[in-house]
């Protein structure tokens, strides 16, 4: 019964547009995190090292603007000093970038609505993509990649379980580890590795990664390495 019932939940999300799948995550706080909406991995304790890495290596790459998509409810992200001048938060969530913009908002902090798997996607130094990949199906992978191309910008931080070795098919919605560096995505090898750590806490993983690649590196719109 328990594979009956996930085949028809399979369907039922293969179904939705991704902005339905993700807004409704929102409203019933789907991963039910007591701090944030955005699931345990967004929670102070899950970023605690992440919180302290993340600046050197936006200071190290001399960016000075940063996109974070998905921003998620910004809870953890509004505890870190990224030391840019500007700073994107873009979600495809509406409801969630009003929020945002009433409560967080000012100088050089701005939020968007940003439809990563349909694009466009705004230029920036570098553009933040953590725990957001895991949930795309392979289709939504390569339409993501794509337009973070298509955007120009130079760099690309996102998550990666480097030698997971094989990518389960799912549907936009679900979860599976994510190795960028095996088929059907291929990407070369990252410039960096950044170790999120926390690994013993609940939306960490021991091999859970960031990974660092020139956006110029990525898959083109017809998913061939540029």
């Amino acid at each position: 019964m328990g594979r009956i019932k996930e085949a028809i939940r399979k369907w039922k999300l293969g179904r939705k547009a991704p902005g339905e799948v993700f807004s409704a995550y929102y409203h019933k706080n789907k991963w039910g995190d007591e701090d944030s909406r955005s699931g345990k991995g967004s929670n102070l304790t899950a970023t605690e090292v992440l919180r302290q890495r993340l600046p050197e290596l936006v200071a190290e790459l001399d960016a000075k603007s940063f996109l974070d998509l998905p921003c998620g409810d910004y809870f953890w992200m509004q505890h870190v000093d990224l030391g840019v001048q500007h700073y994107t938060g873009g979600d495809i969530v509406a409801e969630l970038i009003a929020d945002n913009r009433v409560k967080h908002a000012r100088e050089g902090v701005n939020f968007e609505v940003i439809d990563l798997i349909q694009g466009p996607v705004p230029k920036h130094d570098l553009v933040f993509v953590r725990d957001c990949l895991v949930h795309l199906s392979t289709e939504h992978v390569k339409a993501a990649l794509a337009n973070i191309k298509a955007s120009g910008s130079e760099w690309l931080l996102t998550t990666t379980y480097p030698g997971t070795g094989t990518n389960d098919e799912i549907s936009t919605g679900q979860w599976r580890s994510i190795d960028l560096q095996a088929a059907p995505f291929n990407l070369p090898a990252p410039a960096k590795l950044l170790e999120e750590g926390q690994e013993d806490v609940p939306g960490q993983l021991p091999n859970k990664m960031l990974g660092l690649w020139r956006v110029a590196d990525l898959p083109g719109v017809e998913g061939q390495a540029a």
